[in-house]
């Protein structure tokens, strides 16, 4: 695992040391939890198919404005952008 340093309120630390002993887990462990629920959209967008849609993102809207370079794209706008 890799380790994050961050500095962060009282009262956030309060609210961590809480859900902690209430949870009986590591703040460590709440902390990483939260972080995977807010992010968890962001880490569906980092997907092989994401990066390549987001590569290509405006680029397959017209035939004539596509330079593609590899060659799924050119593909792609063969077959569908006729």
């Amino acid at each position: 695992m890799n380790i994050l340093t961050l500095k962060i309120s009282a009262s956030l630390h309060r609210a961590l040391q809480i859900a902690s002993e209430r949870r009986q887990i590591s703040k460590s462990a709440v902390v990483r939890e939260a972080l995977e629920k807010v992010l968890a959209d962001e880490l569906k967008q980092t997907g092989p198919a994401a990066t390549w849609v987001g590569r290509w993102r405006g680029v397959l809207s017209e035939k004539k404005s596509a330079q593609p370079t590899d060659e799924r794209v050119a593909h792609i706008l063969s077959k569908h952008l006729s």
